[in-house]
C-alpha cells in the first residue's frame, strides 16, 4: 500500500485515535488552515495531502474534487472512502488563495502577503496594487482565475493599462490607437472617452481624437472634442448622432466661445446646425435671426420675419411700418404674391382704423372676413360692399356672408332686397334653407319659385309643400326625386298623392 509505506508505524494508531475522539473533521479543517499560513509550496502540499488522507479514512462515501488541477496528484490513488458531511468549499477556496499568494510572493513580483493579510485587504486591493506596479498581465490572470466580475476585474485592469499606454512617448499615435482598440475589443464596460481624456491630458491630442473614433456614444465624444478646441469635429459628431439636444449644446457652446462672424461661418458649413439654430432664434433671438437672413440675402425669410413681428406691435403705425419692410423684402425676393397680399393687409388696416374713428366699431386686427361680417351685423352694408369690391372678394363668398348675416339679424326685408338686387351666384335654395333654419317658412316660400328645376323638389320639401314637390318630381320624371317625395308622404293624408306618384314612378322606370 503506497499510503502505508509513507507513514511511520504509529500513524495508523494516531489516525484511529483521532477518529475515535470524533476529531477528524477538526483535523481536516486545521490542515487546510495551516496550509494557508505556510509560505513554502511544498509544505502547503504536504498539509493539503494530510487533509486528503484524513478525509479518506471515514467509512462513508461522498465526492471530493480532484486535486490534479491544483496541487499534487499523489492523493488520487488513496481509497474511495471519504469524510462525510465535510464541505469541500474551504479546501477549494484555500487552493485558489494559495495559487494567487504564491504568484504574488514570487521574487519577480515581490508582494510577500500572508493569507490573513490577503483576506483583510480583499482581492480588489491586491489587483489595485498590481495595477499600480503596472503588472497588468498578472492582474488580468488573477481576475480570470478568481472569476472576478468584468467591471471589477479584467475590464478595470485593461482600462488602467490603456490609460498608461497612451502616455508612452516612444510609439506613434497610430500604433498605440490600434493596440488599444485590439486589446479592448472584447472588453465590456470600458469607455474610450476616459482613455482619450488621459491621452489629451498627456499632450497627445491627435491620439485622443483617434481613440474617440472607437467611442460609440456621441454624448461622450462631443464634450471632450470641445475641450480639445476641436469645434468643427464636435459639431459634426453631434449632427451625426441625430441627437438634437446634443447639437443645441454644441451650438450654444460655440456661440459663447467664437466671435459672431466665425460662429455664423461655421454654421453655414453645417446646414443641419444652422437650421436648428434658426429655430432657436425664432423663439429666443429675433435680432440674431434677422442678422442671419441678412447675411444670406434671404429676402423671403426676412419678409416673413417682418410680418410676424408686425403682429406683436400694439401701435398701428409701427405695425404698418413693419409690413412695409416685409413688402420691400418680398419684392426683392421676386415674390409678388406675398408682396401684394401684405399690401392688401396694410390697406385693410388703414380702412379699419378710419372706420373705427368714424363709426366707433373696434375693427383693427380683424381678418377681411370678420371685418365684413361685423359691418354687415351692425348694418354698415355699404362699407361691407366697398370692401367686397376693393379686395375683389369672390361673389359667392360675399353672397353667402351677407345671406347668413341678414338671416341671423332676421332682417327679412333687407334680405328680400338683397335677393332681388341681381341674379344670385349661389342660387336661391340657400335663401330657402337659411329662412327655414331661422324658423321663417313664410319668407322661405318667397324664394321657392326662383329655385332652379333641379332643386325644386328639395325647396318644396323644405317648406313642407308636398303637392309642389310632387308636381316638380313628376314634371322632371326623375325616379329618385319621386321616391324621395313618396318617402315623405303620409299614407293616411296623402293617399291620392301617393297613387299619382307611384304611377309616375312606374312610367319613369319603363322609360
Amino acid at each position: 500500500n503506497p499510503w502505508m509505506s509513507t507513514l511511520n508505524q504509529k500513524a495508523d494508531e494516531y489516525l484511529r485515535e483521532i477518529k475515535e475522539q470524533s476529531l477528524l473533521s477538526e483535523a481536516v479543517r486545521q490542515c487546510v488552515e495551516a496550509a494557508g499560513h505556510e509560505h513554502e509550496p511544498e509544505t502547503q502540499k504536504t498539509l493539503l495531502r494530510r487533509h486528503s488522507i484524513y478525509r479518506r479514512n471515514d467509512n462513508t462515501h461522498g465526492f471530493i474534487p480532484s486535486l490534479s488541477q491544483l496541487l499534487s496528484l499523489q492523493a488520487a490513488s488513496f481509497g474511495k472512502c471519504f469524510l462525510s458531511n465535510f464541505p469541500p468549499e474551504q479546501f477549494v477556496s484555500m487552493c485558489r488563495d494559495l495559487r494567487v499568494l504564491n504568484a504574488v510572493r514570487d521574487y519577480t513580483v515581490g508582494i510577500p502577503l500572508t493569507h490573513t493579510q490577503f483576506k483583510q485587504m480583499t482581492v480588489q486591493v491586491l489587483i489595485d496594487r498590481l495595477v499600480y506596479r503596472k503588472l497588468y498581465p498578472l492582474a488580468i490572470e488573477i481576475c480570470r482565475y478568481l472569476k472576478t466580475p468584468e467591471y471589477q476585474g479584467v475590464s478595470r485592469v485593461l482600462k488602467h493599462w490603456a490609460c498608461y499606454k497612451v502616455q508612452q512617448k516612444e510609439e506613434s499615435d497610430e500604433v498605440i490607437a490600434k493596440a488599444v482598440s485590439v486589446k479592448l475589443a472584447d472588453a465590456a464596460g470600458i469607455f474610450y472617452s476616459e482613455i482619450a481624456t488621459k491621452a489629451y491630458e498627456s499632450g497627445r491630442t491627435e491620439l485622443a481624437i483617434k481613440l474617440l473614433e472607437f467611442e460609440p456614444r456621441s454624448g461622450e465624444q462631443v464634450p471632450l472634442l470641445l475641450k480639445m478646441k476641436k469645434s468643427p469635429l464636435a459639431l459634426s459628431k453631434a449632427i451625426e448622432s441625430g441627437d438634437t439636444d446634443l447639437v443645441y449644446t454644441v451650438v450654444m457652446y460655440l456661440k459663447n466661445e467664437l466671435n459672431r462672424g466665425d460662429f455664423f461661418m461655421m454654421l453655414r458649413n453645417q446646414p443641419v446646425a444652422l437650421s436648428l439654430y434658426k429655430q432657436f432664434c425664432k423663439h429666443q433671438e429675433q435680432d440674431t435671426l434677422k442678422d442671419l437672413f441678412n447675411q444670406d440675402d434671404d429676402h423671403e425669410e426676412l419678409g416673413n420675419l417682418y410680418v410676424k413681428a408686425s403682429y406683436k406691435e400694439q401701435r398701428l403705425e409701427a405695425r404698418i411700418a413693419l409690413l412695409q419692410s416685409a413688402v420691400d423684402e418680398y419684392y426683392k425676393a421676386k415674390n409678388e404674391f406675398s408682396a401684394k397680399t401684405t399690401e392688401d393687409e396694410m390697406r385693410l388696416l388703414r380702412f379699419q382704423r378710419k372706420l373705427e374713428e368714424e363709426k366707433g366699431e373696434l375693427l383693427v386686427g380683424f381678418s377681411l372676413h370678420d371685418t365684413m361680417t361685423t359691418l354687415l351685423s351692425v348694418g354698415l352694408h355699404k362699407h361691407a360692399e366697398q370692401l367686397y369690391k376693393d379686395f375683389r372678394v369672390p361673389d359667392k363668398r360675399f353672397w353667402w356672408l351677407k345671406l347668413k348675416s341678414l338671416a341671423e339679424k332676421e332682417d327679412w326685408e333687407e334680405l328680400e332686397k338683397f335677393g332681388k338686387s341681381k341674379k344670385s351666384p349661389i342660387g336661391y335654395l340657400p335663401f330657402v334653407e337659411v329662412c327655414i333654419k331661422h324658423h321663417n317658412k313664410y319668407e322661405a316660400k318667397k324664394y321657392v319659385s326662383k329655385v332652379t328645376p333641379e332643386q325644386k323638389v328639395k325647396a318644396h320639401l323644405a317648406v313642407g309643400d308636398m303637392e309642389g314637390a310632387a308636381e316638380a318630381a313628376i314634371e322632371r320624371r326623375n325616379e329618385s326625386e319621386i321616391s324621395t317625395v313618396l318617402s315623405r308622404c303620409s299614407a293616411t293624408t296623402d293617399h291620392l298623392l301617393m297613387e299619382r306618384l307611384n304611377r309616375a314612378k312606374a312610367t319613369a322606370v319603363k322609360k
